[in-house]
């Protein structure tokens, strides 16, 4: 039987990078912000932040915040709010490494990426 690969040093920029991460700004302060500013329905929020439709529509209409895992939810919002606004700033190779676009997605997200590779053939 093999050893267990020995892990990667956790270095300084690996420090520095998890200072940054556990202390950026990601959070909305509420789910109402991307409703606002996008045509997205409670059930589509409620997919983004990982709980379910009553929860979402309890928050939205009642203004009733989830006891639990509220935190998180805010969390999952705010990173897709991120992703939404600067996604076209993102590296088609680094998205790709993450999260692989089929065709038909990566030239709706891509398009110029696209034409500059035909152009180049």
């Amino acid at each position: 039987m093999n050893p267990p690969p020995r892990p990667r040093p956790f270095g300084e920029a690996e420090r520095v990078l998890f200072q940054l991460y556990i202390n950026c700004q990601l959070s909305l302060v509420h789910p109402r912000r991307l409703y606002q500013e996008y045509d997205l329905t409670y059930d589509q929020l409620a997919l983004i932040a990982g709980c379910s439709l009553p929860t979402m529509e309890r928050w939205m209409s009642h203004n009733r915040e989830p006891r639990s895992y509220k935190a998180i939810y805010l969390r999952r919002l705010g990173e897709f709010y991120f992703l939404i606004r600067y996604y076209h700033q993102i590296p088609r190779e680094v998205f790709e490494s993450i999260c692989p676009l089929p065709e038909p997605v990566r030239s709706i997200l891509y398009p110029v990426c696209e034409e500059n590779a035909q152009g180049e053939e």
